[in-house]
């Protein structure tokens, strides 16, 4: 007597979750649409669980939120660091004209 091999092709991820869409709108139990589709049981919960998995780790992001509670920012402020041990520190709006003043009279200390 001969034997014979059967050779079952796996379904791909696409076929999957249409089987899963069809599945969810069938409102049949798991049982009774494996039967229907000619998977098993086993199968269908498998699949079930990898969805519920890629769903919830997809779902999963951080989103950016403003801290309200925080100190509010201040005006942006430049600080240098001088020869000589003098720390200078320019707030923003500074006009470029009274900086260069100010290094120059500070270069001739």
């Amino acid at each position: 007597m001969p034997i014979t091999a059967t050779v079952r092709k796996r379904p791909t991820q696409a076929q999957r979750e249409t089987i899963l869409r069809a599945y969810r709108r069938s409102h049949l139990t798991q049982q009774e649409f494996a039967s229907h589709v000619g998977i098993s049981v086993s199968a269908l919960q498998l699949w079930l669980r990898k969805a519920a998995v890629r769903t919830s780790s997809q779902a999963t992001a951080f989103v950016r939120v403003p801290n309200l509670l925080g100190p509010a920012p201040g005006p942006a402020l430049y600080r240098l660091r001088l020869p000589g041990g003098i720390d200078l520190e320019i707030a923003s709006g500074f006009r470029p004209e009274e900086l260069l003043s100010l290094l120059q009279l500070l270069r001739s200390l």
